[in-house]
């Protein structure tokens, strides 16, 4: 694959995925959709990453790709608030909104692992992990999944996740065939998010806990609904928030809130889709 600046080596270089002929797209497209990444990069594409994420999907025949990033300095609500995924907006607020990212199990085997990992690995009879899965089903999440980790930065790594709904066997096909091609996909994934993640430098250095009860307050939430929905004291909840109101330089709170977003200290996201969740 050629680009403005030459020829890329690996792992820009263009895909040559073999899929599945029964309800998968041809090859055709998969050099287009790594291009398109590519080019993102190299700073010759201002497409959002997640139209880029919905391009790639339909290419190559998959339901969904995501992208999300665990930092160790970082609180989890930051990481979901930052992540791409081509699911659909209803379920990204019911995944914010009831927490899942505290049960699902994708999430917590990605966490830590150095390896892919196939979903079909993470069965657990744990009643409130039945019911995530359930519930993901339900809006169409897919009933395959592969999650590749990505470890190239210190204190912070990325979880890239393919889904389908074709079968078993078809799925496995793919991913044996195609395996290399998905990890080298996923690092210019990986690499193409960091162009569109790059916060303005933070003048603060808020704790987790902080960051947590800041972005919650930011979504119209009351100190005590705060405390319930993070598990803490309603005197925790208030002592947090004052710490970062303060190390904000801010009289109030709505004032902390709006300084925190316009200097990135908190995600943009955390102002959106601030209606409250009806089951």
């Amino acid at each position: 694959m050629e680009s403005s600046q030459g020829s890329l080596p690996p792992p820009f270089a263009a895909f040559d995925l073999h899929v599945p002929s029964h309800g998968w797209a041809g090859t055709a497209g998969v050099g287009s959709a790594a291009a398109r990444l590519t080019d993102k990069i190299l700073g010759n594409n201002s497409d959002d990453l997640v139209d880029i994420l919905r391009a790639i999907a339909s290419e190559i025949g998959l339901s969904h790709i995501s992208f999300v990033r665990f930092a160790s300095n970082r609180s989890w609500d930051v990481s979901l608030l930052t992540a791409v995924a081509t699911y659909s907006k209803l379920w990204q607020i019911r995944y914010f909104l009831k927490r899942y990212g505290a049960i699902d199990p994708v999430i917590k085997r990605g966490s830590a692992a150095i390896l892919p990992f196939d979903w079909e690995t993470l069965h657990s009879d744990e009643p409130s992990t039945v019911n995530f899965l359930a519930d993901a089903a339900r809006h169409g999440v897919g009933r395959n999944g592969l999650s590749i980790p990505v470890r190239n930065r210190k204190n912070t790594h990325s979880l890239i996740s393919f889904t389908s709904d074709v079968t078993k066997q078809e799925w496995g096909i793919f991913k044996q065939s195609n395996m290399t091609y998905l990890q080298q996909l996923s690092a210019l994934i990986d690499s193409a998010a960091g162009i569109d993640s790059k916060p303005p430098p933070s003048p603060v250095q808020l704790s987790p806990r902080e960051e947590q009860c800041l972005i919650w307050a930011a979504r119209g939430k009351t100190y005590q609904e705060i405390a319930d929905i993070l598990s803490l004291s309603l005197g925790s909840v208030k002592t947090h928030l004052d710490t970062a109101r303060h190390k904000l330089r801010c009289i109030n709170l709505t004032h902390a809130v709006g300084i925190a977003v316009a200097t990135g200290v908190i995600p943009a996201a955390a102002l959106r889709d601030k209606s409250s969740f009806k089951d």
